[in-house]
């Protein structure tokens, strides 16, 4: 086919080159690939994607805006088919002289001499959108819908160009070339076209409304097709000769190859009581609770996509009623995967293990990619392994290992180990950042929706995330209800003020498809069905558990399903903040034995504590957990944790563990007393659902009646005062509400205390003694400020909301660059003070080591000459180390990078695509660095500890490590 094609074309336009291979010493073109060969391997591949891996819910919404399944698909491949018409311009031709020569000899001549010039605003993509625009207006295109399809092109390497890009690009012939180059590209589009597209798929698309969220997952579609057609599947030719197969022979043999996962076809049983037990491995006669019976049936009767709110407490299975729902809404709305984000890396790594056990109980007919989505996701042993088993996949070899990764029905595909790549998988656990990043003008921005508008979306503990983090949240709901996303997020309980915004959110994104306007009324349902209170706000306490369903289409429903078996009394106490106070609380209630567990809220106050507790009761009978650890080092402790209190541990016969957050949300761990750092009162009461967590049987007496103790709290003062530290990372108004609802209590009732404390802390009534409402007062004032201080700060980051008349130029104008290798996009949907991650090394004499104290992989020679292999790569990537942000505060991070930089151990690494460019903390063998002016101290016990030395130079100081 192609070979006609190339026969039918003018010399010039042959002439055109689009890939090109040099040799790295001479310098000379080894191989080439003419621009019409590559336009049409990629629309080949796009026909390939459209028919065999695009998710169909996509494709439904290209077909409903076009108004044709056939035109739509035409459209998907004429737009890869002409993606690349801009590089027929000097400005990109002459990048490569031997073959701009040869264009030259075919009649197309430039000026050589831009080369040394900014060719910037003449990018080959806006030649491209410049090309098609005028093309279909000449063909009966208007400009607004020329410039909306030319915009896809102009996207395509994944920055959306602007409207100042495109006015330049038209304005600079010595880039974009003379009238020869116009019509060399107008020859090579319309060959383009007559093999891609007809005129009656024209007069379609003409007449077709095709809004932001459908030219965005067509982008996204194209950058794909652009990918594959790119890679070395498809190969080169020598200079002057021409490919022998044709475009669509290449086309099968590379997808033949590279063997891509179809699209996951969902079929839940539709009994929910026979879903339930295959899914999650249940034996005979155990049943859903109501909870997780009410989700699966919700699923089942919503009228189309929704947001579904389940608020429910610790511990009731919300996992497993959100994987279950999302199975039910995937099979009836034609989604073809399920995206789970959750608040870390930590709670990511545990549910990637649950989502991977679910998924391989789904009864697959065909492969589906899994992909586990973090910074940190080579560390996870289960899906390192199962990408080391894919390249097993790849290669031609036929042995007992590549035979057993071909039986696998749930693998971790080559392709999509790219962290670009990765999201497009059919099923993704990762961090929330991975869900914010919808919501943050950053490039490749179009291949996140494309993930996600395939997806069913689930959001895990959507109530741990600040009024920073809120904004991009809130902003994804919005672009997830225009794609008309399904979206199912969890939470012990959430104020109504975040429960109304999520819903708004989401319901004003659905109400761009239609133009209709979002319903700010809600109505309950009583547990019998009837209808209450039509005029009843989302506000307040609206039942517990409950599960709001906002689907755009009318007011949303509040479902309450019973509570199930889970009610408790826990006995609420205060302490003073001493040590004394805590060891004599300790010594008095694990006496006869039992597990207590200590939060505080900084690490320096948990290193403090354990210090003490160690000499009370002894090293072995205390465990420090916080996030000041090496990622191996974390990890391990996570393990032992589990296996000591997990629902199966050996439990000691005492022991504390003395923690930070981390224990909040990360772990199913549970206690006998929990003693806590005051938090507010949705982190308390998330903290409380580690204590008698699970049924067990023969805890020691003292403890057998649950008990949580708060502290932290200088309790004479009026009204009593939070620790500083503790003020630093919450809300000063936030603890104080929270001290005041519990003012005067001394039990709490899970849940049914839940909703109403939650509710009570941050709503508007005053709350407390009256003698405590000035400093409430004043510290509500401060909260405000903040709160504006930070909404403020995200808008800057922020993608627009839904315009569905706008096109694609200038849509992530102030782009913050990759997420994926950019630090600053990487940290703009936190809003947290600037650190530093840094590499751990330990020195011995000349040479340097993994830590010796590491239980695996510790004490290995770093390699000087040479990159380390992959298992010691991924050793040396989990000696991952995130610095403190008093460490890094104002210039102290550039200072410090600076000086790491300056002085970095292993030259080498400049060669591993894995840790090139990492900054490196090497510890002499006390394990102690100097990082002007601290020194860092390492415990394999404690963590990172530091001190400020306030005099001395750093000489002096190395010299006394």
């Amino acid at each position: 086919m192609v070979t006609d094609i190339a026969r039918s074309l003018s010399p010039a336009a042959r002439s055109v080159w689009a890939k090109s291979h040099r040799d790295p010493v001479t310098g000379a073109v080894e191989t080439w690939l003419p621009l019409y060969q590559h336009l049409a391997d990629t629309a080949e591949i796009a026909k390939l994607l459209w028919d065999d891996w695009l998710s169909p819910a996509v494709k439904r919404t290209i077909e409903e805006a076009v108004g044709d399944p056939g035109a739509a698909r035409t459209l998907a491949v004429w737009l890869a088919a002409t993606h690349d018409l801009g590089k027929a311009s000097p400005a990109f031709a002459f990048q490569v002289p031997a073959l701009a020569a040869r264009m030259e000899r075919a009649g197309l001549r430039g000026d050589p001499s831009i080369m040394g010039e900014d060719r910037s605003r003449c990018r080959h993509e806006v030649v491209s959108h410049v090309t098609v625009a005028d093309w279909l207006q000449h063909h009966g295109f208007t400009e607004a819908q020329a410039d909306r399809l030319g915009s896809v092109l102009a996207a395509h390497h994944g920055l959306p160009q602007d409207h100042a890009a495109v006015r330049a690009a038209r304005s600079q012939s010595r880039f974009i070339g003379d009238v020869h180059w116009a019509h060399t590209r107008v020859e090579l589009l319309e060959a383009m076209t007559e093999l891609y597209a007809h005129s009656e798929a024209l007069g379609m698309w003409r007449s077709a409304s095709l809004p932001l969220t459908v030219l965005v997952p067509l982008s996204g579609f194209v950058i794909v097709a652009d990918w594959l057609a790119s890679s070395d599947r498809f190969e080169p030719v020598l200079p002057g000769t021409e490919p022998a197969e044709s475009a669509r022979e290449r086309a099968l043999r590379a997808w033949e190859g590279l063997d891509l996962p179809r699209p996951w076809s969902p079929h839940p049983p539709q009994d929910n009581a026979e879903l339930f037990a295959r899914r999650f491995g249940l034996g005979s006669g155990v049943r859903a609770r109501p909870v997780q019976e009410t989700m699966m049936t919700a699923a089942r009767e919503t009228a189309g996509s929704a947001l579904m709110i389940l608020e429910a407490p610790m511990g009731v299975g919300k996992t497993e009623a959100a994987l279950a729902a999302a199975e039910i809404l995937a099979e009836r709305l034609d989604r073809s995967g399920v995206f789970f984000g959750l608040p870390t890396q930590a709670t990511a790594d545990a549910l990637f293990g649950r989502t991977l056990q679910w998924a391989e109980r789904l009864g697959l007919d065909t492969p589906s990619n899994i992909h586990l989505a973090h910074g940190k996701s080579g560390q996870n042993d289960r899906f390192d392994r199962m990408q080391w088993e894919a390249r097993f996949r790849a290669i031609g070899e036929s042995d007992d290992r590549r035979a057993r990764a071909l039986r696998e029905l749930v693998i971790a595909h080559h392709w999509f180990a790219s962290p670009k790549r990765g999201p497009l998988s059919n099923f993704v656990v990762g961090t929330i950042d991975q869900a914010l990043f919808g919501a943050l003008r950053s490039k490749h921005l179009m291949l996140r929706h494309l993930a996600l508008a395939g997806k069913v979306v689930i959001l895990d503990e959507v109530h741990a995330y600040d009024a920073y983090m809120s904004q991009f949240l809130e902003r994804v709901l919005h672009w997830l209800g225009a794609y008309d996303v399904p979206v199912i997020m969890l939470s012990a309980t959430l104020p109504a003020e975040r429960r109304i915004a999520f819903v708004e959110a989401y319901v004003g994104g659905a109400s761009s498809r239609t133009r209709r306007q979002p319903q700010r009324r809600s109505w309950t349902e009583r547990r019998d069905g009837t209808p209450a209170d039509s005029a009843t706000p989302l506000r307040g306490d609206i039942g517990y558990p409950s599960i709001v369903v906002a689907d755009g289409r009318g007011t949303p429903r509040v479902l309450t399903p019973e509570a199930g078996d889970t009610a408790r009394q826990l006995k609420l106490e205060r302490m003073d903040d001493t040590l004394e106070a805590l060891e004599a609380c300790l010594r008095g209630a694990l006496a006869d034995g039992g597990t207590a567990v200590v939060i505080r809220n900084t690490v320096s106050r948990v290193q403090e504590t354990a210090a003490h507790l160690r000499r009370v009761f002894g090293a072995e009978k205390v465990i420090v957990a916080h996030a000041r650890f090496l990622a191996r080092d974390r990890a391990e402790r996570d393990r032992r944790l589990l296996e000591l209190f997990g629902k199966n541990g050996r439990r000691p016969d005492q022991m504390i563990v003395v923690a930070s957050q981390v224990v909040e949300q990360s772990l199913d761990v549970d206690f006998d007393i929990m003693i806590s750092d005051v938090a507010p009162i949705d982190l308390i009461l998330q903290r409380a659902g580690r204590l008698h967590r699970h049924d067990r049987v023969g805890r020691p007496a003292l403890v057998r009646e649950p008990r949580l103790v708060l502290t932290g709290v200088h309790w004479n003062a009026v009204p009593p005062e939070p620790h500083r530290g503790s003020q630093k990372i919450y809300s000063r108004y936030v603890l104080l509400r929270t001290l005041a609802s519990l003012h005067g209590r001394d039990t709490l009732h899970l849940p049914a205390d839940i909703p109403h404390l939650v509710q009570t802390v941050y709503g508007e009534e005053p709350q407390g003694p009256d003698e405590w409402q000035t400093a409430i007062a004043a510290a509500r004032t401060e909260f405000d400020a903040r709160r504006a201080e930070q909404q403020g700060k995200a808008q800057g980051y922020l993608l627009p909301p839904v315009m569905p008349e706008k096109d694609l130029l200038g849509w992530v104008a102030g782009s913050a660059g990759d997420p994926e290798t950019e630090a600053l996009a990487q940290g703009t949907v936190r809003d947290g003070e600037e650190t530093l991650e840094v590499l751990v090394l330990q020195r011995r004499g000349d040479d340097l080591y993994t830590p010796t104290w590491l239980s695996k992989g510790g004490g290995q020679l770093i390699p000087q000459n040479e990159p380390p292999s992959h298992a010691l790569t991924k050793v040396i990537l989990g000696c991952s180390l995130r610095l403190p942000a008093a460490v890094c505060r104002g210039r102290l991070a550039d200072r410090h990078i600076a000086h790491l930089e300056e002085r970095y151990p292993v030259q080498a690494w400049h060669g591993s695509h894995a840790l090139r460019g990492e900054l490196v903390l090497v510890l002499d063998e006390d394990r102690r660095a100097w990082l002007d002016p601290f020194v860092l101290t390492y415990s394999p016990e404690d963590g990172l500890s530091y001190e400020e030395v306030s005099d001395g130079t750093e000489a002096e100081s190395e010299q006394a490590l």
